[in-house]
């Protein structure tokens, strides 16, 4: 229970990173300046959460820093939060937002089916019916079945689904390097890791903003930091650890839905019928899941 929570929570912060993006784009920092200073200046946090658990552990069961770990969780973090990323803010500029977002949240559907690969048998029927009314739920929330791709788009959606590949690789990662490293030290070597990569790209090939940028834009970028980066990613990891990468991929997929509903709320955005549709199908497709595993 505490991990489907865990991984709950985690997905609803990460939906509010659209709505902070959006205020930072509209006060003239653009897409490159808020990935790479949110992954930079989350890195002391992540660090800080790390050393917070380490304390809190006795000291007979301190965890062991395996190097061959260690790397693992550095690959994990250069490929999803450094090179999936910047493939999916790429893609934000040939295909429609709408159409990302069904689009990226194919990796539950990864990691379902690469884990069956693995394990060499087929997961219970009740996982995959609840991926295919969450999926469908997906279309409704996002709206990408009202919308035509052109061929010139085509080349968006393939850097997409190279981003949801990395999502679905993060997940399977984690899941065992959790365990042995902890959801602290996982995620801070990951994270600091991509940090450190945008830090060089943002160097060499950006243009910085770090001291430009006034008292609301800084207040901005701490939220997205904060509560939509260090709170939601650590959330994730814990409860990937304690409950698996194929159910907490299919709780994540509560993503969507919370960003609409946010974006109602706070943007006044409109709340279409589909989409209060799609929402409850995600809402009680994951619900009906985890009752029926608490049941067993």
């Amino acid at each position: 229970m505490v991990g489907a929570l865990c991984v709950a929570a985690g997905a609803v912060l990460l939906a509010s990173k659209g709505l902070f993006s959006k205020a930072l784009y509209a006060h003239g920092l653009t897409y490159h300046d808020v990935a790479a200073i949110r992954s930079i200046l989350a890195i002391p946090g992540f660090l800080l959460i790390a050393y917070w658990q380490h304390r809190r552990r006795p000291p007979y069961t301190a965890l062991r820093l395996i190097p061959k770990d260690v790397l693992g969780a550095i690959f994990a973090g250069l490929l999803c939060y450094y090179l999936g990323a910047l493939a999916n803010f790429y893609a934000l500029t040939l295909i429609q937002a709408n159409v990302e977002r069904a689009l990226l949240f194919s990796y539950p559907a990864m990691v379902i089916i690469f884990q069956a690969l693995w394990l060499r048998q087929w997961p219970p029927a009740a996982t995959i019916i609840a991926l295919s009314f969450t999926s469908l739920g997906i279309f409704f929330v996002t709206g990408a079945m009202d919308t035509q791709l052109s061929a010139e788009q085509l080349e968006g959606v393939i850097w997409v689904l190279f981003c949801s590949l990395t999502i679905a690789i993060y997940f399977m990662m984690s899941a065992p390097l959790t365990q042995r490293l902890g959801a602290g030290n996982f995620t801070a070597i990951a994270m600091s890791t991509a940090g450190v990569a945008f830090f060089v790209h943002y160097q060499w090939l950006g243009e910085p903003h770090w001291l430009i940028m006034d008292g609301f834009a800084l207040a901005t970028m701490l939220g997205l930091v904060i509560f939509a980066t260090i709170l939601p990613l650590f959330f994730v990891a814990e409860g990937v650890r304690r409950i698996g990468a194929s159910r907490g991929a299919l709780i994540s997929t509560i993503g969507p839905p919370a960003t609409a509903v946010m974006a109602f709320f706070l943007l006044g955005e409109t709340l279409t019928a589909a989409q209060i549709a799609g929402s409850l199908l995600i809402i009680a497709s994951v619900g009906a899941l985890e009752l029926r595993l608490r049941q067993k």
